[in-house]
């Protein structure tokens, strides 16, 4: 007896590579709705017939494989799209709502784009010692978080994850930084010099801010990477225009696997080190240079900064 070919096999690769990277949140939302895994947080479909479809799910440091039948068969082709569209429909349904945030009107004037650039060219890096320890409003640092959460993502994965230590809490960093460079240098003996500025360095700035990038399994890790700098570039940009102070640090111990732990970000999250805020200890806010544009931009088309370049 001759077995019928599989209607959906000539499109299968196809519509799956389709799925994973342009409907990934559809793909989360069958794991999630329609296969009952609630703590799934990524969901990639493996394989796809006309009975049906096969998630390999995974979240909360665990994984598992599930099949979602089609109710009834598929018979032909042209019924892949708009059952796969209803399933979504089903799933989403299913599934606690999701408030989005949306963003508001743009408002512009004469002065807004020098305004910004503005921000833009007075951004700046701080050391430690050019922070002030005390404790600064964390409505500000709820501020910089909701403009980092603005940044581009491709596909909308949004993969920038966060975590905000400040007052008594540094203290859970404090150890950890401690046991990172432990970890580091074993042969140092315990109470080091430089087991001790790891610890102390938490001291120094008020509120410190954990960067993490969760990557989708089927998009590029660079394209992860700068949607995550592009965040912790609009939190920094905040900052500046709120007037605080601040830096991305990304030393080994601030880094280290045993410090992404601590902070909950392992296994599915990336640790890119952290964000450290406070107030200036200094009333100079502190200039910056630049190499002008020359030589770094070529015009095609007309230079308008050709006369410029004559004063």
């Amino acid at each position: 007896m001759t077995t019928a070919p599989d209607p959906i096999a000539p499109i299968a690769t196809g519509a799956i590579e389709h799925m994973n990277s342009d409907h990934a949140d559809a793909v989360l939302a069958y794991a999630r709705g329609l296969a009952g895994v609630e703590w799934a947080q990524t969901a990639l479909m493996t394989r796809l017939t006309a009975n049906g479809m096969e998630l390999q799910v995974a979240g909360n440091g665990q994984t598992t494989t599930v099949w979602i039948p089609f109710e009834p068969p598929l018979t032909h082709v042209e019924q892949l799209r708009p059952t796969l569209v209803k399933l979504a429909q089903q799933a989403r349904q299913r599934l606690p709502a999701v408030a989005f945030i949306t963003s508001p009107e743009p408002k512009r004037n004469a002065g807004s784009s020098q305004q910004l650039l503005n921000i833009i060219a007075t951004r700046r890096s701080f050391a430690l010692k050019e922070i002030a320890p005390d404790p600064i409003d964390l409505q500000l640092v709820a501020l910089m978080l909701e403009a980092a959460n603005w940044a581009p993502s491709h596909g909308q994965t949004e993969p920038w994850r966060f975590a905000v230590y400040s007052g008594a809490a540094r203290q859970n960093l404090s150890d950890a930084f401690g046991t990172a460079y432990r970890l580091l240098n074993p042969d140092q003996p315990a109470g080091s010099p430089g087991e001790e500025a790891q610890r102390s360095r938490v001291w120094q700035a008020p509120v410190w801010i954990a960067i993490g990038m969760r990557p989708h399994p089927k998009r590029p890790e660079w394209e992860e990477l700068i949607a995550t700098g592009c965040a912790v570039q609009n939190l920094h940009l905040m900052a500046t225009a709120l007037g605080l102070a601040g830096k991305w640090t990304s030393g080994v111990c601030a880094t280290h696997p045993h410090v992404a732990e601590i902070v909950g970000f392992a296994p599915e999250t990336r640790l890119l080190g952290f964000f450290y805020v406070g107030q200036p200890a200094h009333s100079d806010w502190p200039h910056g240079q630049r190499r002008p544009l020359d030589g770094k931009v070529t015009w095609h088309g007309g230079n308008p900064l050709a006369g410029a370049a004559k004063h």
